[in-house]
């Protein structure tokens, strides 16, 4: 079957945009196609550099299963967003919402989940998640409820392929310019005969951290200083590299071995079709002379004449053990273990720590990954908070630090699915010893909001003790005229229970 190809860099000849050819560096050609290719194959175009007349039958994309487990295992949950107890109640909105609301708010206006879903794709495809955090002025956009009436953050994930940036000479980690480049089409009038035609031309937005330009083809079509300061833009890196800008992707060893099962596969499945409709072959007799087809008889042969059909008279095991051996490899390489994607689980006697290690390798992988991911979502955080503050969307309060204003933490849920009800024993079985607390119990069962969460549940069980368990004169240390009441557990004004026992005693007998 043959396969219609993507979008490919060198088309762009084809285009007339040699401008755009002319302006990137040779690495980055190299970064290109490799981005291609590796989108390629997750889509299933895996034979563009396989000749017509060797093409494969058989498509078996792992490739795409692959990006899936770990986009799944990485971001499938989401994340939640914590800061300091102190920090938490800081109220930066005209409409009395805090810290955690207004950032939690804007990431559901972009969607998180989908946004999660997307930003593991990139970063799992290509190696790297670009992402733009931008403000969009009222009425630039479609707002027929009035949500947004003073004006929106939007965050969006970039194609990788579409990113040009630029590093320090001598930090890698301080980016220093970023070009955003694709084709558009834009409509021109001639000048003599008046009439509108479309071509195509490169739109360009050009950021540093003082300035930003919009180009369209060789026409500058806007300019601005960068009121921000900085360039609005986070890399996130798939798997980082030591002295690499650009992050490892998860596919750059998987394509080869997919390509040599995908052409093994479809070896055996052409000797299996060649076999099924077998040759027959008529040795000392025209063949004309004999009537083709099904339930036929053949008589008057020659004395010599033979006929016979090809038949499969080696052996496919070869083929097939070497077939299984690639896949295996497959899986090794790419730390997704078989069971991972389904294949022999039985796991209904499974202890946890025995699901931990069968999941082991991809476990490892995507605690290396969330480490970039984790750092690349709270700078965007600070960037959402710096952009909202410039376009005077929120307030920070003159006793808050810098530093703590701008130091939200985030927390991804576990990878595995546990069993809650043990879990919570466990967590039961912590506090009684006192090697757990309340928030640190929340943040293990994946709570999300944990001090407004702990607040509302020491209202309610004020409000409403006998549903804990409690009897009303019991919660928080309040009795029912709203006065704290003393404890009465044994323990008074700091003495133990054989003290009060001793000078009850005593007391008896002077008596």
């Amino acid at each position: 079957m043959e396969f219609k190809r993507r979008y490919k860099f060198q088309d762009l000849n084809t285009l007339g945009l040699l401008s755009l050819q002319n302006e990137i560096s040779p690495e980055d050609t190299v970064r290109l196609m490799r981005i291609y290719q590796a989108w390629n194959f997750y889509d299933g175009y895996h034979w563009e550099n396989i000749p017509p007349q060797d093409k494969p039958e058989v498509t078996v994309n792992y490739c795409r299963r692959f990006v899936d487990k770990f986009v799944a295992f990485e971001l499938g949950k989401g994340f939640s967003i914590k800061y300091p107890e102190k920090i938490e109640k800081t109220i930066v909105t005209e409409t009395g919402k805090n810290i955690v609301q207004y950032l939690e708010d804007i990431w559901k206006a972009n969607k998180k989940n989908l946004f999660c879903i997307e930003l593991g794709q990139s970063k799992s495809i290509t190696g790297d998640g670009w992402v733009q955090v931008k403000f969009e002025e009222p009425g630039t956009y479609p707002d027929p409820f009035s949500l947004f009436p003073n004006g929106r953050i939007r965050i969006l994930v970039i194609p990788t392929s579409i990113v040009f940036p630029e590093y320090d000479k001598h930090d890698k980690d301080i980016l220093t310019k970023m070009t955003i480049a694709y084709p558009i089409e834009v409509e021109t009038v001639g000048v003599v005969s008046r009439r509108r035609k479309v071509k195509k031309v490169i739109y360009k937005q050009v950021w540093t951290d003082k300035t930003l330009e919009i180009w369209e083809g060789s026409e500058l079509v806007y300019s601005t200083s960068n009121k921000y300061g900085v360039i609005p833009f986070v890399q996130i890196k798939n798997f980082p590299i030591v002295g690499r800008t650009e992050g490892l992707g998860d596919l750059e060893d998987i394509i080869p071995l997919n390509v040599e099962l995908n052409l093994k596969k479809s070896d055996v499945s052409e000797i299996i079709d060649y076999h099924s409709a077998p040759v027959t072959v008529v040795f000392g007799a025209r063949i004309s002379q004999l009537e083709k087809g099904a339930n036929k008889i053949w008589g008057g042969l020659p004395k010599d004449a033979k006929v016979t059909n090809l038949e499969l008279t080696g052996d496919l095991t070869a083929s097939v053990n070497y077939i299984e051996s690639i896949r295996k490899a497959i899986h090794e390489i790419g730390s997704i273990p078989e069971g991972a994607l389904g294949s022999g689980m039985h796991i209904s006697n499974t202890s946890g720590v025995a699901l931990q290690l069968l999941n082991l390798p991809i476990i490892e992988r995507v605690r290396i990954k969330r480490m970039s991911t984790k750092e690349g979502i709270e700078q965007i955080n600070r960037l959402i908070l710096l952009i909202s503050l410039k376009e005077g969307l929120i307030t920070k309060p003159n006793d808050i630090s810098n530093y703590d204003f701008y130091s939200s933490e985030v927390i991804f849920p576990d990878v595995l699915p546990k069993d809650e009800l043990i879990e919570l024993q466990k967590i039961e079985q912590e506090m009684k010893l006192g090697l757990e607390n309340r928030e640190g119990a929340m943040e293990r069962l994946g709570r999300k909001d944990i001090q407004a969460k702990l607040r509302l549940i020491d209202e309610d069980r004020m409000r409403n003790p006998l549903i804990y368990g409690l009897d009303e004169e019991s919660t928080l240390g309040v009795n029912k005229e709203g006065k704290e009441k003393k404890l009465n557990s044994g323990l008074t004004n700091g003495e133990t229970a054989i003290e009060q026992v001793r000078k009850e005693i005593n007391g008896q007998n002077k008596a």
